[in-house]
């Protein structure tokens, strides 16, 4: 599957008709396909109408009764200073942030690749892309958290922009790219969404050049 991008993240919203197929792909519901026109993904309800019910693999549990440690964006600001030799700016909803444990947000990653097949997910150019990719991962989360009935707060999981200037993962030197960013109980880790491949903060060859994150 092709990661690599020109050096320009263009961001593009998800449609509301698309955010309720991910929910009711959660609630064990079916997800309807949708056809895809420039820029935007519409629904086409003739097409809906005739499409078979879709089954996405059951998503892990996610244990509410886990001791889970509370971090203030204080807290990960100074995570990242500690890390990077330029603090990247981290934006957020919430004042408080959840740390889930190491072993649940691993079971959760292995999930979320296995939709790739079948909820068809690819790369395409400038429609679903690199951002796209981060911020499923991050609503997908956030949705799996609510099933539950977690009422402990949000996860420390979001979204990054990053200037690659090392290869990593498979995208190239000299692009801009769009990365998950996670708080776990063992400390903040990136994820390559589009392959799996996570690592501690301190390994991420272009942990330096974050330039903003999104909680």
């Amino acid at each position: 599957m092709p990661r690599a991008r020109p050096p320009r993240v263009r961001f593009t919203r998800v449609s509301a008709a698309f955010r309720a197929g991910v929910l009711g792909g959660l609630l064990g519901c079916c997800l309807p396909s949708a056809r895809a026109e420039v820029g935007r993904i519409v629904p086409d309800v003739a097409a809906l109408a005739r499409q078979a019910m879709l089954t996405l693999p059951p998503p892990p549990t996610w244990n509410t009764a886990r001791t889970a440690e509370v971090w203030t964006v204080d807290d990960v600001n100074a995570e990242f200073a500690k890390i990077t030799d330029t603090p990247p700016r981290v934006n957020f909803l919430r004042p408080s942030l959840l740390r889930p444990d190491h072993g649940q947000l691993v079971d959760f990653k292995g999930w979320f690749r296995s939709l790739e097949k079948p909820l068809k997910i690819r790369f395409v150019d400038q429609l679903w892309d690199c951002d796209n990719y981060a911020s499923c991962f991050v609503a997908f989360a956030d949705l799996l958290a609510m099933k539950a009935g977690d009422v402990r707060g949000s996860f420390c999981i979001g979204w990054a922009t990053v200037n690659y200037r090392n290869r990593f993962a498979g995208v190239r030197a000299g692009t801009a790219h769009a990365v998950v960013v996670v708080g776990t109980s063992k400390g903040l880790f990136i994820i390559e969404p589009q392959d799996g491949t996570m690592v501690a903060l301190r390994d991420f060859p272009n942990r330096h050049t974050i330039e903003e994150v999104n909680f």
